[in-house]
């Protein structure tokens, strides 16, 4: 069975073209245009892995994140942003974030990631 990601991001363009690639990578996808659709969204769809932009109207990424850790979730979540900083890397894995990207990142670099952390859950499952 397919490992599902479930896509946080507010610019709806963007959202249509991380669920293209991923998709095309055998990937399926959970669309969410922020923090407070995606939280709505897990109370229905069980993911395996988050991607989240870091700023979103409504509930950001790391407003998300924060949520999910006080809920117990231990979702993988890798963050990306247009906007990083060391400081901002810093907010990001206080609040629980597994992994940061800054944007542009190469699609490639995503999908290695992806690759790692599945490859890694499925031992695991031996």
């Amino acid at each position: 069975m397919s490992p599902t990601i479930m896509v946080v991001e507010d610019e709806s363009a963007t959202r249509r073209l991380y669920r293209f690639l991923l998709q095309n990578s055998g990937y399926n996808v959970v669309e969410a245009e922020d923090g407070v659709d995606a939280l709505e969204k897990l109370m229905v769809h069980k993911c395996d892995l988050i991607i989240t932009d870091m700023n979103m109207p409504r509930m950001d990424g790391l407003d998300l994140v924060r949520t999910l850790r006080q809920n117990q979730s231990q979702v993988y979540v890798i963050m990306v942003t247009a906007f990083g900083t060391p400081d901002t890397e810093k907010k990001a894995f206080r609040a629980g974030v597994n992994e940061y990207l800054t944007k542009p990142f190469d699609f490639d670099e995503l999908e290695r990631r992806l690759q790692k952390y599945f490859a890694r859950q499925n031992q695991g499952d031996d």
